[in-house]
């Protein structure tokens, strides 16, 4: 089982608790409002007053898994322990949540059979209290739960320490000591020929060299790691890192100073010491499943709408020029693995074997290939570039898995093979059909900019932000803007 399958266990029936709390609340606030002696679904269903709030309660559980969600609730770091900034994060999502489900009570009254129906305030106020006290308290309840599982060993996070200076020996005892950091000390990574200056009284594992540290990350399934001294790491610290977010592993630098002033991904602190996490996984845990339901849900959609546009263009293109309608080609995904992509073709059948006497009208800067007038695309071809329907294939690479469809634009393996260390960073997210750098700079074509649009997407991944680029694509469409 892997650290995204963990956390999706551990997150699911908090997040199934808040969706069925979220309909039982409203539900308890017309019985409250309504003044119902006796429960019974078969009163309700007789009540004419009650037939309005129906639509509502189904959709409560929705928004307000939404607003907890944009909110952080559920994220690694408020599931810990709740904290009061965490309680107050949890007070503004339940506040917006019935914001929404007043502004959609009105819009739903102006153009249903309802449009007579006047809801009642008090009964979102009653809402609010009651979600408000039922959350924060199921919450802190299941906290105080974990922490007891913690203290047995049960959910904690598998980590070494490299190093054995006097900070790997604060690190592993401090560390031990504490398990409701969530974390289980497996041991720590050193040369033999290194002299070990922490006292291992409690006789820490000794997990192997440091030649090896990649196979015993590999072997021990650490789900993160710390550095405590790079000089002594082997490798370039960016390489490692790289490597170690090939594994979903997350890797933390350890400070022996306070007050330092450097650009890094997050300043935090691990038993009482100053660590920098390097990488962040974004899009991992409950957020993988989301963005993965994401796809499936609006690609089933969109497959079904766009069928008549398959049976129109395939028959323009087969009328034009000679060949398949289906253009398959081979791009590179996630962490560098190979895959069938399909588009509609737009050249004509032998566009690969004349591209290298094209190489010298290229007009990009890079590792990419463009050019304004390419002899090579045929009218039809030309067409469904500008309107972007020769992407519309793609759909089914979505719904099998190779692509997403917000992410990096997958690259061919000819492109990659010229890659550096720190580009190949944009092949650490499944990728898309649309993109960040597309909606926003896609008539400019420097490869720099590209990776800088794909690494911050990577780094900075939120349910909304893909909204925002699947909206914004909509209008990349309409108006005609080239993408790459």
């Amino acid at each position: 089982m892997n650290n995204n399958t963990r956390y999706f266990l551990r997150v699911a029936p908090m997040l199934l608790m808040d969706m069925a709390l979220a309909a039982l609340c409203l539900l308890m606030a017309y019985l409250l409002r309504a003044d119902v002696p006796v429960f019974s679904l078969e009163a309700l269903r007789q009540d004419a007053q009650f037939q309005p709030y129906v639509s509502l309660i189904l959709f409560a559980p929705f928004v307000r898994m939404f607003t907890y969600i944009t909110f952080g609730v559920y994220d690694e770091s408020a599931m810990k322990g709740h904290t009061a900034r965490n309680l107050y994060n949890l007070c503004k999502a339940v506040t917006l949540g019935s914001v929404v489900l007043i502004v959609a009570a009105f819009m739903y009254r102006g153009f249903s059979e309802y449009r007579q129906f006047s809801y009642s305030r008090s009964i979102f106020a009653i809402d609010w209290f009651l979600t408000i006290i039922l959350v924060t308290g199921t919450h802190t309840l299941l906290t105080h739960l974990r922490i007891k599982m913690l203290q047995r060993g049960i959910g904690q996070r598998r980590m070494a320490i490299q190093g054995t200076g006097q900070l790997s020996g604060v690190f592993l005892n401090e560390l031990d000591q504490f398990p409701l950091a969530g974390y289980r000390i497996m041991g720590y990574i050193a040369s033999d020929s290194e002299e070990t200056k922490f006292d291992n009284s409690t006789n820490f594992k000794h997990l192997g060299d440091i030649p090896d540290i990649l196979e015993i990350i590999n072997t021990y399934s650490l789900n993160e790691i710390v550095v405590t001294d790079v000089n002594t790491l082997g490798m370039e610290l960016v390489q490692f890192v790289e490597e170690c977010h090939k594994r979903d592993v997350v890797v933390k630098l350890a400070l022996d100073f306070y007050g330092i002033l450097m650009q890094a991904r997050k300043l935090d602190e691990l038993a009482g010491q100053p660590v920098i996490q390097i990488n962040e996984i974004a899009i991992q845990g409950l957020a993988r499943v989301l963005k993965r339901l994401e796809d499936i849900t609006l690609c089933s959609i969109a497959l079904m709408i766009t069928f008549p546009l398959w049976v129109i263009i395939t028959f323009l293109i087969k009328r034009e020029s000679p060949g398949p309608a289906i253009f398959a080609q081979t791009r590179v995904g996630k962490n560098g693995r190979t895959f069938t992509m399909y588009k509609f073709r737009s050249m004509v059948a032998d566009a690969d074997a004349q591209k290298e006497e094209l190489m010298s009208e290229n007009e990009a800067d890079g590792l990419i290939f463009k050019m304004k007038n390419d002899p090579r695309i045929t009218r039809i071809g030309r067409f469904i570039r500008r309107t972007n329907l020769d992407e519309i294939p793609q759909f089914l690479n979505v719904i099998r898995g190779d692509m997403s469809l917000v992410g990096p634009r997958p690259p061919v393996p000819s492109e990659v093979a010229q890659y550096t260390e720190p580009q190949k960073r944009r092949l650490g997210a499944t990728p898309g059909i649309t993109g960040l750098w597309q909606v926003n700079r896609g008539h400019q074509h420097s490869f720099e900019e590209v990776l800088n649009w794909d690494t911050y997407y990577i780094e900075h991944w939120s349910l909304w932000l893909d909204i925002k680029i699947i909206f914004k694509t909509f209008g990349v469409v309409l108006t005609g803007k080239s993408s790459y």
